[in-house]
């Protein structure tokens, strides 16, 4: 087994972890956990629904963005 594996790390939209931090009031470290998935309950399942939701509507965002200024 090779030993010079590199690990994988997530990327996380800042502006809608720091819209969760808002919301919830709960860690950002808590919002990570619960996107991931590492974290049980109806609390990380509603984070989790939010987080998406806004991923896509500023991915929206920006494509329209470009788009207008293409």
């Amino acid at each position: 087994m090779s030993k010079n594996t590199t690990k994988n790390y997530n990327s996380y939209d800042a502006v809608a972890l720091q819209a969760l931090h808002i919301k919830y009031g709960v860690s950002k470290f808590y919002i990570r956990q619960s996107i991931n998935g590492k974290v049980a309950g109806i609390t990380p399942d509603t984070i989790r629904k939010d987080y998406k939701a806004m991923v896509i509507e500023n991915q929206k965002t920006v494509k329209n963005l470009i788009e207008k200024t293409l």
